[in-house]
């Protein structure tokens, strides 16, 4: 069963692993993201395409046979993590709250870059290193039936509307996943009487205030370990994108092979400076494709319409 971080944290092996744990976690995306723990490195799956025939029959006729179509789909995890390196004079003259604090900020960078890779990632572009991201697995619009064309200028939430319909949920979460611009134009839609009713702040089930576009809880994603903004307006002709994701178990779900490792490697033989290690073999997978879509083309410096 797939599990969230906070969920997974009560089973931390060790104060820095459940502190390592909780900061990931502070990002909007990383707090619900389930991850799915699997051996070895990767996993194997039949992703469904086709139902099977059903229908009804007289007396003494018979059924038609057939049968559901699957294709054969495999996901990798991915090494991801980086070393924390402390000199030893700032950890004699400042104490030990300086390797923490170093330690704190090498994981933010983690969790920002996860950010980064969840929507744009791209294996082949990155030698293999990454996961392709909602982006390459949602394609560009009228590639893929998970991607919608806005058209180049400010929010459509008629496209919005159709864009959120197409995703299944299936007993998972469903959310939208956006930049911090995009949810502004949402709620100076709502505020300026392009929409009623249709966006609403409630307290998710973490305590902190969130934004819902029609019941759907949003997520925002902002900027990566660079400071760059990763749902800018710094796609074709500088629009940027809104996606739809269901988590669950057989959607689309975090992997990960024995949770997060932080390691105290102890003083460097070369320098004097003391040596952390955070380690994640982590991965996404998309279980069922239609668990994701994409409406890209949004302006988001202009008004949405209807």
């Amino acid at each position: 069963m797939a599990l969230t971080l906070l969920e997974a944290s009560k089973h931390a092996r060790s104060p820095e692993e459940l502190a390592v744990i909780r900061e990931l976690s502070e990002g909007d995306l990383l707090s619900v993201l389930p991850f799915r723990s699997i051996a070895g490195s990767g996993v194997f799956f039949k992703r469904e395409e086709e139902l099977a025939n059903v229908g009804f029959r007289n007396i003494n006729g018979s059924l038609e046979e057939s049968y559901a179509q699957t294709s054969q789909q495999s996901e990798a995890l991915k090494m991801f993590g980086g070393d924390i390196i402390t000199d030893r004079a700032i950890l004699e003259m400042e104490g030990p709250e300086a390797r923490a604090y170093q330690t704190q900020a090498k994981v933010r960078a983690m969790r920002m870059a996860y950010e980064r890779v969840f929507i744009k990632g791209a294996e082949a572009e990155s030698g293999g290193l990454e996961f392709d991201g909602l982006e390459k697995r949602c394609g560009a619009a009228g590639t893929t039936s998970q991607s919608y064309a806005n058209g180049g200028g400010g929010l459509s939430f008629a496209k919005l509307d159709e864009m959120l319909d197409s995703v299944d949920a299936q007993g998972g979460s469903k959310y939208l996943v956006m930049s911090k611009g995009m949810r502004r134009a949402l709620t100076a839609a709502a505020r300026n009487g392009v929409i009623n009713g249709g966006i609403q702040i409630a307290q998710n089930d973490l305590g902190r205030m969130q934004a819902f576009y029609q019941e759907t809880p949003i997520l925002i994603v902002d900027r990566d370990e660079s400071n760059a903004e990763i749902l800018g307006n710094s796609e074709a002709g500088n629009t940027s994108s809104i996606y739809c994701v269901s988590f669950g178990d057989l959607l689309t779900v975090g992997l990960q092979n024995g949770g997060i490792s932080v390691r105290d490697l102890g003083e460097s033989h070369d320098k004097p400076a003391f040596v952390s290690r955070v380690e994640w073999y982590c991965g996404l997978a998309t279980m069922n494709g239609r668990s994701v879509a994409r409406l890209s083309g949004i302006d988001p410096t202009s008004a949405a319409v209807a």
